[in-house]
C-alpha cells in the first residue's frame, strides 16, 4: 500500500460563469511528485485547527505546500505595508498540523510557505518583506520560469538535507535553486536548526534534529 501523504492547500475564490465558488486548490506538481515517489497524495482542505490531530491519524506523512503570506500577528508584529493576502483559517490550521505532526513524530516536509509555517508554529518569526527589510538581499521573487534556478544555497555538511542531496559529500555543498517568496524565516523557532543559507545570509532550510524526519526548504523542489 502506498503511504498516504497529506498535502495542504490554499482556499481560493473563483468566479466560473459569473458564480462565486470557494475552492480548495494547490499546484498539481506537489501531487504528481508525491505519486511518482511512491506515495498516495491526499489534498487537505483548511479545517478548524481542533481537527488537525484527527486528520494526521489517517496519514503517513505531511507536506506543507507553498502559498500566500502568513499573518504577522502570529509572531506579535503589525502588518508590513507590503504584506499580501492572508488566510487566517489556513494559518491556524497549518500551525496546528505542524505541532500535531511533531508530537506524533510524523514525517514532515515544508516547501516555501511551508518552511515559514514550521518556524512560526514553534515560536519563530519571519521577515515580512525581504526587499524592504533586507535591502542588500538577492532577488528571491524570480520572474523566470518555475524550473529555472536563479541563485545558489549553501548546505551545512552532515545535515539531513546534505545527506539527501549528496550522501557522499563531506564538505559544504552549493546547489542551484528557484525562488518565489518575499517572506522568509528570521527566527527559527524552538526546535529547528538552519541547514542552508543563500549568499545574502537568509535562511533557506530548517531541520528538527530530534525528529525522525522534519525538514523545510524555502525553494520549490517539486
Amino acid at each position: 500500500m502506498r503511504p498516504r501523504i497529506g498535502i495542504t492547500t490554499s482556499t481560493l475564490e473563483r468566479a466560473p460563469e459569473g458564480a462565486i465558488a470557494v475552492s480548495t486548490a494547490t499546484h498539481l506538481s506537489y501531487a504528481r511528485c508525491v505519486y511518482d515517489a511512491g506515495g498516495l497524495p491526499l489534498l487537505l482542505p483548511n479545517l478548524p485547527a481542533a481537527d488537525a490531530d484527527e486528520v494526521l491519524g489517517c496519514l503517513d506523512g505531511l507536506l506543507l505546500s507553498g502559498g500566500g503570506d502568513l499573518d504577522p500577528a502570529h509572531w506579535g508584529e503589525a502588518p508590513h505595508p507590503a504584506l499580501g493576502l492572508i488566510d487566517p483559517v489556513r494559518d491556524t490550521y497549518e500551525i496546528a498540523l505542524v505541532n500535531a505532526a511533531l508530537r506524533r513524530d510524523l514525517p514532515l516536509l515544508g516547501i516555501c510557505r511551508g518552511v515559514q509555517v514550521m518556524a512560526v508554529a514553534t515560536g519563530g518569526a519571519l521577515w515580512q518583506d525581504i526587499p524592504t527589510q533586507c535591502p542588500d538581499s538577492l532577488c528571491h521573487a524570480q520572474a523566470a520560469p518555475r524550473d529555472t534556478a536563479t541563485h545558489a544555497v549553501t548546505v551545512v555538511p552532515g545535515s539531513l538535507l546534505a545527506h539527501l542531496l549528496a550522501p557522499e559529500a563531506g564538505e559544504r555543498i552549493n546547489i542551484p535553486v528557484n525562488s518565489f517568496h518575499h517572506q522568509a524565516p528570521r527566527v527559527c523557532g524552538r526546535i529547528w536548526q538552519p541547514v542552508a543559507h543563500s549568499s545574502d545570509g537568509l535562511i533557506e532550510a530548517l531541520v528538527a534534529p530530534a525528529a525522525s524526519f522534519a525538514l523545510g526548504v524555502q525553494w520549490h523542489p517539486e
